[in-house]
């Protein structure tokens, strides 16, 4: 089965994170122990060196010079859990002195003894005390935990998922826009070809009208004839324009929909209740592409009819500087899955059809009117709703 342009990304997201930890865990799982195993030597070390009672002032301040430069939490405390010398839990090792210390209960409303008394017990529940004994009597505890690099180590994994995350929905954003671009542009092209192509012969339709009109061909054959050719040259108008040439003028929105509706009940709106609510909003744009841009929404409504009365409803309205079209029917509405294809791709549920009218709607729309189309609301039978946003200035 052939994956979907998502699920290959998906796929390859997935193997980077896999062979991510299944290459990191080992390394830092080693690199935990052996940190773990250092560290427990140098705290068993240390509490064999400091054999002196820790009440001494002079005993306590070489304590500290020893200390100072350990690269991990430690807690010494006398044989009663008074702490006489710490580092690396976020108090200063000199905050107190020792004749403070030798009085503990008058520091127990201190902010920065009660976070000593934290720490002892956190790394308490890190790793086993160690005793620091003086002959055959216990006359403190050293407490110590691990380095602060081996919790960093340990939401190494986790960080390396995040930033493939992040990388895989950038990429994905990227070459999504270039994936939705590049069809964009093949429709673009094919579009001013097919303009360029057809003119010539169209022109030479309207030269062979000419001379028809010279001889006895009854008026309705060439009212017919002229209808037709007119449809033909506007819609290649409309090619050509939406491959870059643009024509911008003041023109009435409410005009042009009536325009456009009119001509629509002509084609294929006959038996459709089309409920126009329109208001008077003038603003720059290309006549052609918008009334070719509301067609073929008008044509997606038409096309989506159930038989619970199908009916079409056209409303304008000016909101926030802009002009506000909405068009709502209430047919078959559009199924969840492919409400996100609906403006990115090639999309149809018909079986005839090259489903670009969304496509290209949305170019109109954004890409040239610099305005915005979305799908508002959909629920099969009662509303399906397209907004079309465009700026007044």
């Amino acid at each position: 089965m052939r994956l979907r342009f998502t699920e290959k990304l998906i796929v390859i997201l997935g193997t980077f994170v896999v062979l991510g930890l299944l290459v990191t865990q080992p390394v830092i799982k080693g690199a935990e122990r052996e940190v773990k195993r250092t560290t427990t030597l140098m705290a068993k070390l240390m509490s064999g060196l400091i054999i002196y009672s820790l009440y001494e002032e002079d005993v306590q301040k070489v304590v500290r010079e020893v200390i100072k430069d350990i690269g991990f939490p430690i807690v010494i405390t006398d044989q009663y859990g008074i702490p006489r010398a710490w580092e690396g839990i976020g108090v200063n090792p000199r905050l107190f002195t020792q004749s403070q210390l030798n009085r503990p209960q008058k520091l127990m409303n201190d902010p920065n003894f009660q976070k000593i008394l934290r720490a002892i017990r956190r790394l308490k529940n890190v790793a086993q005390p160690i005793p620091i004994r003086k002959g055959n009597y216990i006359v403190g505890y050293l407490y110590y935990g691990y380095p602060h690099v081996l919790s960093y180590m340990r939401i190494l994994p986790f960080a390396l998922m995040l930033l493939a995350l992040i990388t895989f929905v950038l990429f994905y954003t990227f070459a999504r826009s270039i994936h939705v671009y590049e069809i964009e542009t093949v429709w673009v092209n094919f579009a001013k070809g097919l303009a360029h192509q057809m003119g010539t012969p169209v022109s030479a339709l309207f030269a062979w009208l000419e001379l028809l009109k010279e001889e006895n061909v009854p008026d309705y054959i060439i009212e017919n004839m002229t209808h037709d050719l007119e449809r033909l040259r506007s819609i290649l108008l409309r090619f050509s324009r939406v491959g870059g040439s643009a024509e911008f003028r003041e023109h009435n929105i409410k005009e042009v929909i009536e325009d456009t509706i009119s001509m629509l009940k002509e084609r294929f709106l006959k038996n459709i209740n089309v409920e126009l609510v329109l208001e008077e909003c003038n603003l720059r744009c290309d006549r052609e592409l918008l009334s070719w841009a509301i067609e073929n929404l008008v044509k997606n409504a038409y096309e989506a009819r159930s038989n619970n009365m199908p009916t079409i409803e056209i409303r304008n309205l000016i909101e926030n500087d802009e002009c506000v079209i909405r068009i709502t029917d209430n047919g078959k509405g559009i199924d969840p899955q492919y409400k996100k294809k609906l403006f990115k791709e090639s999309f149809t549920t018909k079986k005839r059809g090259w489903g670009v009218g969304l496509l290209l709607t949305r170019r109109i729309i954004e890409d040239i009117h610099g305005g915005k189309i979305k799908l508002v609301r959909s629920e099969p039978g009662v509303e399906t709703t397209f907004e079309i946003r465009l700026p007044l200035t």
